[in-house]
C-alpha cells in the first residue's frame, strides 16, 4: 500500500478538569469529587459535564452520507468517528445513514447534518428555499474532470463542438465555465444526462464525460483505460468541494452539538492520515457499512486523491473545513451565470463558519472539546 498524503493539521490536547483527573487516577493518585463535577448519565469524563449535558440535549443526530459510504472527505471521517467512538467521546449520538435528497432532508429536520458535493448544492438548495447552512468545506480547487480517450478525436477543446457529451444530473458550472474560456459555444455541443457507468466513454456511447478527479478517471486507468483529463482549474476556474451542511434551527438551538461534531470529524481525518495503519483500518470500517461490493482498492485511491487535492489547495489562512466567502463567491457567480440559481447568492448568509473557528486555535484542531 501507498503512504496516504498526510495532513499538516495536528490536533492539540485540551486536558479538561475531568480528564485530568482521569489521569491522575492512573498514576495512582487521589481526586476527590469535589475537584471535578460529576460526569451525566452515560457521559463522557474527556469534556466538561456541562458540555456533555448540552450535547446530550441535542438528542440522536442523523448525518446523511453524500454517496454511500465511499473514502471520501467529509465522509469516511465521519464514518471513522463513529467507529472509533469520537462522537461518544463528546457525548454525541450520532447515526449515519447513506444520503439522498441530502439537502431537503436536513432541510425538514429529518436529518441534522449532511454531507453534499460543494458550495453549488448548498446555494441551489438555498435558492430554492432549504434551510440550511455550509459549516465546513474540505478542497478548496475544482474537484470535477472533463474526460476524453487519449486516442480519440477531441484534441482540443474547440473539438468538443458537434460531440455527445454526458453529464449526471446536471451540466457542472465548472465544466461550462472552462468552456467557455477556450471560446467554445456551448450550444454546439450535444450534452446528454447519463448514468453512472463511466465505460460509457471508451465503448463510444459519448466522446466527452464528466466526473470526479477521485472517481470516474481512476476507474477507467484502473481497467486499462487511457484517459485525458481536461482540468477546469488549469484554465482558471475556482471551485471547492466536500461541504457539510447543518439544519438552521438545529444549530441555532444545539450551538455545542455542531461544533463538536466538526470536532470529532475532523479529528478522525487527522487520525486517518497519521499511518497507512490508520487509513487502513478506517477503510475496514467504511467496507462493514457498504451494503454493495466495497472496491478498497479504489477507495484507497479515491481517499488519497482527494486528500491530496485538499492539502496542495489549503489557504494558509484557513485550517482544514475551514469556510469564508472568497472560497465560496466563484461558484455562486458561476451558477448565476448558467442560470442554475435564480437570484445572486448571498454567500455570507450561506455560511455558518463560526463552529469551525470555535474548535480550532490557529490551525491546529482542539481536541477533545473543553
Amino acid at each position: 500500500m501507498s503512504p496516504a498524503p498526510r495532513s499538516t493539521k495536528r490536533s492539540v490536547l485540551a486536558l479538561t478538569a475531568a480528564s485530568a483527573a482521569a489521569l491522575l487516577l492512573l498514576a495512582g493518585c487521589s481526586s476527590s469529587s469535589a475537584d471535578t463535577p460529576p460526569a451525566t448519565a452515560g457521559g463522557s469524563d474527556l469534556i466538561s459535564a456541562e458540555r456533555c449535558a448540552e450535547n446530550q440535549a441535542a438528542g440522536p443526530i442523523t448525518f446523511l452520507t453524500s454517496f454511500g459510504f465511499v473514502a471520501s472527505a467529509g465522509l469516511l471521517d465521519v464514518v471513522t468517528a463513529a467507529d472509533k467512538g469520537f462522537f461518544k467521546d463528546l457525548c454525541l449520538d450520532v447515526t449515519l445513514e447513506p444520503g439522498s435528497n441530502n439537502t431537503q432532508l436536513v432541510s425538514a429536520g429529518t436529518a441534522q447534518f449532511a454531507g453534499v458535493g460543494s458550495p453549488s448544492d448548498v446555494l441551489v438548495a438555498i435558492d430554492n428555499g432549504a434551510d440550511v447552512s455550509g459549516i465546513a468545506t474540505y478542497g478548496n480547487t475544482v474537484a470535477i474532470t472533463l474526460m476524453t480517450m487519449a486516442d480519440g478525436d477531441v484534441k482540443s477543446l474547440s473539438d468538443l463542438a458537434g460531440k455527445t457529451v454526458g453529464y449526471k444530473g446536471a451540466i457542472p458550472p465548472q465544466i461550462s465555465a472552462m468552456i467557455a474560456e477556450e471560446g467554445v459555444d456551448p450550444t454546439s455541443i450535444n450534452w446528454v444526462n447519463v448514468g453512472y457507468d463511466p465505460t460509457i466513454l471508451p465503448q463510444g456511447q459519448v466522446q466527452a464525460l464528466t466526473g470526479y478527479k477521485s472517481n470516474e478517471p481512476l476507474a477507467l486507468k484502473a481497467q486499462g483505460y487511457d484517459v485525458k483529463e481536461w482540468d477546469p482549474a488549469d484554465y482558471g476556474v475556482k471551485s471547492a468541494f466536500n461541504t457539510q451542511i447543518v439544519n438552521n434551527t438545529f444549530a441555532e438551538e444545539h450551538p455545542t452539538a455542531v461544533e463538536d461534531f466538526l470536532r470529532a470529524s475532523l479529528h478522525a481525518y487527522d487520525w486517518i492520515n497519521e499511518s497507512d495503519a490508520n487509513l487502513d483500518e478506517a477503510l475496514g470500517y467504511a467496507e462493514k457499512r457498504s451494503e454493495s461490493g466495497f472496491d478498497k482498492e479504489a477507495s484507497l485511491a479515491r481517499w488519497q486523491t482527494e486528500v491530496s487535492l485538499i492539502d496542495e489547495s489549503q489557504p494558509a489562512d484557513l485550517p482544514i473545513g475551514g469556510e469564508n466567502a472568497a472560497q465560496w463567491q466563484p461558484e455562486a457567480d458561476m451558477l448565476l451565470e448558467y442560470g442554475l440559481i435564480k437570484q445572486k447568492a448571498d454567500v455570507d448568509a450561506a455560511i455558518d463558519d463560526s463552529f469551525v473557528q470555535k474548535i480550532y486555535d490557529g490551525n491546529d484542531l482542539i481536541w477533545p472539546a473543553p
